[in-house]
Formats: C-alpha cells, structure tokens, sequence
C-alpha cells in the first residue's frame, strides 16, 4: 500500500469515527432532554455520557477499522525509560503546554478582540463545575489511555513505515483537532506531537499514558484545587499598590500560600524542562523508515490526501462553529 493511500484511509476512518461521535454525542442528548430533564441538567451525568459516546464509539469503530483499511503495522521498536527520564519527559511536556499555550492565547486574543466575544475552555468549566474526583478520573485515568491508544498506537503503527516526521504530525494534528475546540487546539497539537515522538523512541504506550496523566493531574486537579483557594481578582487588584498587596498577603496568608506553590511548582517544573530540552536537544533524532518518501516529501503525502484534507477540514469548520457559537 502507498504512503497516500494509507493516510487518506486513515483520514477518513477517523472522519467516520468524529462523526459517529456527534451523531451519538446528539442523540443521548436528546433522550435526556425528552426522558430525564433532571440528568439533563447535571453536569457530571452529562460528563458520564460524553465520555462514554467518545471512548465508547472509538472503541466500536478504530481498532477494527483501522485493521481491516491498513492491514500492514510497524510497531516501534521497544526501549525501556527510566523513572528519571520519565521526569525529564514531564518536565519537557509541561514546557511544551506552556509555550504552545501562550502561542494559542495570543491567536485567541487577536480573535477575541476581532470578534468581541470570549472563547471557553471546556476543561475549565469541568474543573468548575465538578468537584477532584470524577475530575481525576476523566483526565487522569480514563482520557489518557484511550486517547493514547486512539491517536498514538493505532495512529502511528499505522504510519509509522511512511516516515517517522509525517507521523509525528498526522499524530499530534488529528489529536489537536479531536477536542474540537480552538482553545486546547493548539497545547494538544503540541503535546499530542511530543508524545508520538515518545512512543516511537520506545515503543512503550504506557509512557505516554502515565505522561498525558501526570499532565492532566497536575493541571487539571493539583494547580487547580490550590487556585481554588486564591481570589484572583482581589489579588491581581491589590498587586498594582505596594501597600495594598503587602496588606493582602498579611490578611490571607492560606491564599498567598497556595499561590505560591502553585505559580512556584509550574515556574520550577517549567525551568527544568527547558535545561532538559537545552542539555538534551542532541538525543532528538528522526530515523529513515522503509517505506518513506525518497524525495522527502512524506509531509505533502501526507497531509495533502482525500481522506486526510476531508477530516481536517470537518474538524476545522466544527471548531469555527462552535467557537462563534460560544462567542455569539
């Protein structure tokens, strides 16, 4: 099978399998509004049946898709980590989040203020709304392994023979446009990247599992919890007088506390990645595949297909909807 053939029919297995997701996403939505209005409007039922119209549709349709459409598998060639390059990996991923989050929120902000409107980030609205626990589940147990298996080992093995750079990408780029919204886009393309970078290095999915959940948790569940705490409004407006904010930190010393461990560990963890991309930028290395493109063109291959074009481009027009939607 040619390199183009293999992305176009994963392209469209996973366009089949965005859209199984809404049309499922679309109908239990309707039964709870019709049958039980009073599951409809709690947040972690409606969490419940997100999760199992996503993973359990992914379930149905990719493993066996992917099979039966691209038969032909190269499974990295397996390389232990250890527990201190497990870290390292950590740090450089929160590193990676950082960076491609400021880039993200400089692009929404140029939106925004075109627009007039504010983009919502729905994980914020699940920490929001739900209390540490179903929290820690979603993202730190249950979104990292099928969302790994889903876009890393059944992605990748898939295009692993075409070109190790053009996996990389179809990797993180399908990831990013599986949330479905603008503003985790642009981190999840980013870590969704790194990660498949990670897998083919070692071949081990559980690394990048246990990485995207130590990401989660400690996003999603530990800075948040300590923010929780912090009133920062009253904060950022005492920190424009000296004084003021001398007074503040006197009066609240619980909140000035969880700040500081929590702005103390993301500055900390995000210091160390970058020594560790600095002293490690040697060990990032790309190795020629079988059956790659000889004229290097395996990104133009793979990108610039029937199937892959089509999903990109639901993708992208479902994140324009639902972000002017959100902004309207």
């Amino acid at each position: 099978m040619t390199a183009k053939k293999a992305y176009s029919r994963m392209g469209f297995l996973y366009l089949v399998f965005s859209l199984a997701v809404l049309v499922v996403q679309l109908i239990l939505s309707y039964v709870l509004y019709r049958y039980t209005p009073a599951l409809y409007d709690s947040y972690s039922f409606l969490m419940i049946v997100s999760s199992l119209s996503l993973y359990g549709t992914g379930l149905l349709i990719l493993p066996l898709g992917a099979g039966k459409l691209v038969r032909e598998k190269t499974v990295p060639q397996k390389h232990p980590m250890k527990f201190s390059e497990l870290l390292q990996a950590f740090c450089v991923t929160y590193l990676i989040v950082i960076v491609s989050n400021l880039v993200g929120q400089i692009m929404i902000g140029l939106l925004e203020s075109f627009l007039g409107g504010a983009v919502v980030n729905p994980v914020d609205e699940l920490v929001e709304y739900l209390s540490p626990l179903p929290v820690f589940e979603r993202t730190g147990l249950i979104a990292p392994v099928f969302e790994e298996w889903f876009f890393r080992k059944i992605l990748v093995d898939r295009l692993l023979a075409y070109g190790e750079a053009a996996a990389i990408l179809a990797s993180g780029l399908m990831f990013g446009l599986f949330h479905g919204n603008l503003d985790q886009f642009f981190y999840a393309f980013a870590i969704g990247s790194f990660f498949a970078y990670i897998y083919i290095r070692t071949g081990k999915l559980r690394y990048v599992m246990l990485l995207h959940g130590m990401l989660n948790v400690f996003s999603s569940v530990f800075l948040s919890q300590l923010l929780e705490l912090v009133n920062l409004d009253v904060f950022y407006a005492a920190a424009t007088d000296t004084m003021e904010l001398m007074r503040y930190c006197l009066e609240n010393p619980v909140e000035i506390s969880a700040l500081a461990i929590a702005e103390g560990a993301a500055y900390c963890i995000m210091i160390a990645g970058l020594i560790f991309v600095i002293r490690g930028r040697k060990r990032f290395f790309l190795k020629p595949q079988a059956q790659q493109s000889p004229d290097g063109g395996q990104m133009r291959t793979a990108l610039l297909n029937a199937g892959m074009i089509c999903y990109v481009v639901y993708s992208a027009i479902y994140i324009i909807v639902e972000t002017v939607m959100e902004m309207v």
